[in-house]
């Protein structure tokens, strides 16, 4: 899989607005600058914010994210409280997405409040850490401890998702024409 492929593919429901982030990793060797560019512009067209971060000699980190949906995530009191208590000073956008990238170069661990920015239900993030990945009701896109049912729901709708646009994108289509096929399709 190509780096074009692979954002297509991995970022799909963020594309297609129905998933506020999506993260993955890519080996360095894929990623040209050329095409973080392109990429970064054509998000930024559409209310998305792409990052990177070099997190090993072989890979980096890719976070896309829906900015007025992520902010709306980092202002709920509830979100505050936890990245407050997590340590986090200040919950903007790209601040958060500073100091989260931070920790991931840290050999501390893996920052799982990356779940917050990609649409994981609070709860179930903070159950994650509490049981340390353990006794999850339903495992998807994210181990659910709360609503077994709506993680189901949205494991479904994210792949129903990068299959369409991967499907898509194979067939030629512009990434606009890939977003109003998602819709067609899904409207039917």
């Amino acid at each position: 899989m190509n780096f074009n492929q692979m954002m297509i593919h991995f970022c799909a429901p963020t594309i297609c607005s129905i998933k506020p982030g999506n993260l993955f990793v890519a080996q360095n060797k894929v990623i040209s600058e050329a095409s973080l560019a392109e990429w970064k512009e054509d998000f930024l067209k559409r209310g998305m914010m792409l990052f990177f971060q070099k997190i090993s000699e072989n890979s980096t980190v890719i976070l896309v994210l829906n900015l007025c949906w992520t902010r709306k995530i980092l202002s709920d009191g509830l979100v505050k409280s936890y990245l407050a208590d997590k340590g986090y000073s200040v919950c903007g956008t790209f601040s958060f997405v500073k100091e989260l990238f931070s920790r991931m170069l840290c050999k501390d661990g893996f920052p799982h409040e990356v779940g917050i920015v990609l649409g994981y239900p609070v709860n179930d993030v903070i159950e994650f850490e509490n049981h340390k990945g353990h006794g999850c009701k339903y495992c998807g896109y994210w181990k659910s401890y709360t609503d077994a049912k709506n993680a189901k729901r949205c494991l479904c709708k994210f792949k129903e998702c990068s299959f369409i646009c991967s499907s898509c994108y194979d067939e030629g289509y512009s990434l606009n024409q890939i977003v109003e096929k998602y819709k067609e399709v899904t409207a039917a």
